[in-house]
């Protein structure tokens, strides 16, 4: 008897207990690897929007299968605000100091800066951009962190962004001149290579 019915023999009893932790094993595999877009319900998430522009910004975030309501909300010049999100949820964000409204999808536990550089940065990640006109070879350590150091190429005119929560050490090999360059790198940073 196993569980209440009857498998067979011994040989039965341990394929079905090696099948069973195979799909374990896989379904904890699975869990791991989407944990960064996989929101199960009751696990709640903040989703903060900085303000670094030099004028207001009016921000929504959806509520799309949660409780509570999508408002507008301004939120001044070098201030903050989050909200409580357990999904992916859309967001808009009008700027007064250009008057553009940038769309996006936020993250329940990820912070947005707004009006840096022009741009959204996300602040756990590392993004850098090839400004030159050959390929670069990069990689960003992980120190305190889960990954593994690997080289990757990025393209002339092309950005790659990693996902790092603390100062790492970046190497840069460039094509175009054969030089190799060392960077502390920021999270939440973008890093131009010219």
């Amino acid at each position: 008897m196993f569980g209440g019915f009857y498998i067979g023999d011994e040989k039965t009893v341990e394929s079905v207990l090696s099948s069973l932790l195979d799909i374990l094993l896989l379904y904890r595999s699975l869990v791991r690897n989407l944990s960064t877009t996989l929101y199960l319900r009751g696990e709640m998430g903040k989703i903060t929007i900085v303000n670094n522009t030099k004028d207001k910004i009016t921000v929504s975030i959806g509520d799309t299968g949660e409780s509570g309501g999508a408002g507008f909300y301004e939120i001044a010049s070098k201030y903050s605000d989050t909200w409580q999100r357990n999904l992916l949820q859309v967001c808009y964000v009008l700027r007064a100091d250009n008057g553009n409204t940038e769309v996006f999808v936020g993250e329940p536990g990820k912070t947005y800066q707004i009006g840096e550089a022009g741009n959204i940065m996300i602040m756990n990640e590392v993004t850098i951009v090839n400004n030159t006109n050959e390929k670069i070879t990069v990689s960003i350590t992980d120190t305190g962190e889960n990954g593994q150091l690997e080289f990757f190429e990025i393209a002339s005119k092309s950005s790659s962004a990693w996902k790092r929560n603390s100062l790492q050490v970046c190497y840069v090999l460039r094509t175009d001149n054969g030089k190799t360059e060392v960077v502390v790198v920021k999270p939440g940073k973008k890093y131009q290579i010219d």
